[in-house]
């Protein structure tokens, strides 16, 4: 009996750890001061300048936001859309953005031409981009390059696919309930390739085979000590929307830890579900994210923005939302 009653606390005790190296805040949207959108991803630029990209603005380009952040707590305070800088080109589905400092640009991914170009912060092109390998052009519609990350510390470019390449496997869908197996990318500030690992999503969680299920990864996040938080999320869309559902997991890995061409090994580190339903009305399709700001005491923020579709049908919401996590 003694033995079970200090292997309960020893449990407890692991998990209260575990609870505490992990903080959600609430999701929360900013109607008067954030116009609506189509918000596929965010970097930061220092202090509370952010860049965003929209996957559905006419004109090439990005979004300036002022995103104010509690410094003790993490918690957001406050979003004003600021501008929207562009180059007048057409739209490349721009889906992910990252932030380089020693050049004080911005890289900006394009899911419908496969390509990572580099903008000036009053979004003119400089001519630069990231020299994409050739088996990236292998995507299939629509689930081509969203996440992308940049660290100053690392000096590393990171992105992959949303789903599974042509010349790797199947896609999943809402009857085959298979994982995506993935091809994690970096590059040097050379903008050339260098090391490239596999990455494999989780199964679908749905149940049922009507409707539809996206399943993929949509964001990462270099981290200042090597390692990346990698954002997998699966979208449930019921027949008839009610019950329909999104699922966020943040898994963290070592690239470090693993010879190049490996399985990456991924921790969780959180995971939530936002909802449509009769009573809730939550539901935010998680697009991007992007390593803040410290806090007070080292912990690290994470900044999650939603694309609403442009807040659909009057439903749909343009949420932002931090996470916390110890900065180890």
């Amino acid at each position: 009996m003694r033995i079970r009653i200090l292997l309960a606390l020893l449990l407890l005790a692991v998990l209260q750890v575990s609870a505490q190296q992990v903080v959600q805040h609430k999701q929360r949207h900013f109607k008067k001061s954030v116009p609506a959108g189509n918000y596929s991803g965010i970097t930061w630029l220092g202090g509370a300048r952010y860049a965003v990209a929209d996957d559905k603005s006419p004109m090439a380009g990005f979004h300036l936001m002022r995103i104010q952040i509690d410094s003790i707590s993490g918690k957001l305070k406050e979003v004003r859309h600021e501008d929207f800088v562009t180059n007048q080109q057409l739209n490349r589905d721009e889906e992910g953005i990252c932030y380089v400092p020693a050049h004080n640009t911005v890289f900006v991914s394009g899911e419908a031409d496969g390509e990572i170009i580099e903008y000036q912060l009053d979004g003119q092109l400089t001519g630069r981009r990231l020299h994409i390998p050739e088996i990236f052009h292998t995507a299939y519609s629509n689930g081509s390059f969203e996440a992308l990350t940049y660290n100053a510390h690392t000096h590393r470019f990171w992105t992959t696919s949303e789903n599974t390449l042509k010349a790797d496997g199947e896609l999943p869908n809402i009857r085959k309930k298979i994982p995506n197996r993935l091809r994690l990318q970096s590059f040097g500030d050379d903008l050339m390739p260098q090391e490239q690992y596999w990455y494999q999503t989780d199964a679908s969680l749905a149940k049922g085979e009507e409707g539809n299920s996206y399943l993929g990864v949509s964001g990462l996040a270099a981290l200042d000590n090597g390692q990346l938080i990698v954002l997998e999320r699966e979208i449930r869309r019921t027949p008839h929307h009610v019950g329909s559902f999104v699922h966020v997991k943040l898994y963290l890995v070592n690239p470090s830890q693993h010879q190049a061409g490996a399985l990456l090994e991924k921790q969780l580190l959180t995971e939530f579900r936002t909802k449509l339903n009769l009573t809730k009305r939550s539901f935010a399709n998680y697009e991007g994210i992007c390593v803040g700001p410290k806090l007070a005491d080292g912990r690290q923020v994470l900044l999650l923005i939603a694309d609403s579709q442009n807040q659909y049908k009057g439903v749909l919401k343009d949420w932002f939302k931090t996470i916390v996590i110890d900065n180890n």
